[in-house]
């Protein structure tokens, strides 16, 4: 997806690499859409879906990229994403 029409949509954003799109609570996880940028495509950006588990901090994270689906387990870009979260919910625990 193009980072230019994710930007749009973004609720929150990390800089020009991470784009938060959606954070919603289901029970007792907290479930965020994020879109962080390729590195060796700059203006392409993968799709990140972070499950957090309320309360601890146990998650399960899936990306788009080619690394993700070649080796499984947490890519940069989910480690992106999620620091993107933590930022997010600082913010938002102020207001």
């Amino acid at each position: 997806m193009l980072c230019k029409d994710v930007a749009k949509r973004a609720v929150y954003k990390l800089g020009e690499e991470v784009y938060i799109e959606s954070v919603e609570k289901r029970g007792a996880w907290l479930v965020a859409i994020c879109y962080v940028r390729s590195q060796t495509r700059r203006e392409e950006c993968y799709q990140v879906v972070l499950k957090l588990k309320l309360g601890t901090r146990y998650f399960i994270g899936h990306c788009e990229c080619p690394d993700f689906k070649y080796r499984g387990g947490p890519c940069k870009h989910i480690v992106k994403a999620k620091v993107a979260l933590r930022e997010y919910m600082k913010l938002k625990r102020r207001v």
